[in-house]
């Protein structure tokens, strides 16, 4: 218990230093949960002045009048806003954005992802606040679109988790970090994650994987 918390201590200084630096790859605190995935999509592969940019470019009213007219959008149509953004592998991400925004749209009749926790929140008892609570983790697990570690993002960001998202990125910065166990499998390097998220003060998980990803993509590339 004394090495975790040490190495806590470590992380939570390194991901403070992050924050100061990356500050620009951190999700909007006054944006909707689905725009801030959105922008983190983006973000994943792509420089952050980009990501940023492509993100206006798609909720700029001029074009598309919100993510509803996004969601009925040709992928043509989001490739070409996405390419004119220098967006990395936008034939690809295209159609998948697409097809994960009309899922949103088809569950909840909306393209946002709130009305799912007012639809628990209305419920009339405790147990049929489990049930839709279950019932929408199992949809959310199996949208459609994003990476596999997309889920825990979206169930973090809702309240259903407490995660990092664990993803390729992730597990790099981890083991530059040398916060791993040698030999670990994978069950004990996402405890070793698990116990150092609960060591950082001030800072949710999906800010601190922002920051991870970011890291990732600048810093340890060049190494």
């Amino acid at each position: 218990m004394a090495a975790i918390r040490e190495k806590a201590k470590k992380f939570q200084k390194f991901v403070k230093g992050l924050e100061g630096k990356y500050a620009q790859a951190l999700p909007d605190p006054k944006l909707p949960l689905l725009d801030n995935f959105v922008f983190y999509l983006l973000l994943y592969s792509n420089p952050v002045t980009h990501a940023k940019k492509a993100f206006r470019a798609l909720r700029d009213e001029k074009r598309f009048a919100g993510w509803m007219e996004v969601r009925v959008a040709t992928p043509r149509e989001i490739a070409e806003v996405l390419e004119e953004n220098k967006i990395s592998h936008a034939q690809f991400l295209a159609p998948r954005l697409k097809q994960f925004l009309q899922k949103v749209f088809e569950e909840v009749d909306a393209v946002a992802f709130e009305p799912l926790l007012e639809r628990i929140q209305e419920a009339e008892d405790a147990k049929k606040r489990r049930d839709r609570t279950s019932k929408a983790k199992e949809w959310i697990n199996g949208l459609p679109g994003i990476p596999p570690w997309g889920p825990t993002y979206l169930l973090t960001g809702l309240g259903f988790e407490r995660a990092l998202p664990w993803d390729p990125h992730t597990e790099a910065v981890l083991e530059a970090q040398k916060v791993f166990p040698p030999k670990a499998t994978l069950a004990q390097k996402k405890r070793v994650a698990k116990a150092l998220l609960e060591g950082l003060d001030g800072l949710d998980p999906l800010q601190v994987h922002h920051l991870l990803v970011e890291y990732a993509k600048r810093d340890l590339k060049r190494r």
